[in-house]
């Protein structure tokens, strides 16, 4: 099956999509508010901002790699208290790869969250990857420059794929068919990846019961 091409990610962009957005197809779900946690519950669809404690890359050997995060804006209740403090963790593995092999071809990484660390306690944890703010490092923006696609490359670098041809060409592809979120790190003949200090912002995929 053929890699999409930097072209055709430049023009979804152009057609709406946004760095650190979604790639989709038509008009997007209607926003609902994410709900508040208890004091025993973390519930479906909390959202959360946490920062990459290592930096993930699109390499064969990264599948089944663990990965941490920390979490850096609290989760309160309706009434002030601390239910996940900032400083807290979440974990999760790489479930697959898709390198970018050659000039043009879109690289990806798909992770799954698992359990989150609060305190000296750890409870099973699943969340969907929402958005993105990768940390770009000076030689890596030397690098989309070389590759004369420049805004077109950190524009895809982070971008969640939720859908659609790219979607469809990746799990096809080397990346496989399997849990989590598809993630995709930029374009470009280099070994792609999403800094150590990249920002994630994470939506619960089940409720969390604290004990």
């Amino acid at each position: 099956m053929s890699r999409i091409t930097a072209f055709a990610v430049a023009t979804l962009f152009a057609l709406g999509a946004c760095g650190g957005g979604e790639f989709e197809n038509g008009p997007g779900p209607t926003v609902q508010p994410a709900p508040l946690p208890s004091a025993n519950a973390i519930p479906r669809g909390t959202v959360m901002n946490v920062r990459l404690n290592e930096t993930l890359k699109a390499e064969r050997g990264e599948v089944g790699e663990r990965f941490n995060a920390t979490v850096i804006t609290p989760l309160e209740t309706t009434d002030g208290r601390t239910v996940v403090p900032a400083g807290s963790i979440v974990s999760g593995v790489v479930t697959g790869v898709d390198p970018s092999t050659r000039e043009g071809d879109v690289a990806a990484i798909r992770v799954k969250f698992d359990r989150i660390q609060i305190r000296d306690r750890t409870y099973p944890f699943t969340a969907d990857v929402i958005e993105t703010r990768p940390r770009v490092t000076r030689d890596e923006s030397r690098i989309l420059e070389r590759a004369g696609i420049g805004a077109a490359a950190g524009a895809v670098l982070g971008a969640i794929v939720t859908g659609g041809e790219l979607e469809g060409i990746l799990v096809g592809g080397a990346l496989g068919a399997g849990a989590g979120t598809i993630i995709a790190l930029g374009v470009g003949d280099v070994d792609p990846e999403l800094d150590e200090g990249s920002v994630l912002t994470l939506r619960t995929t089940r409720n969390v019961q604290l004990r």
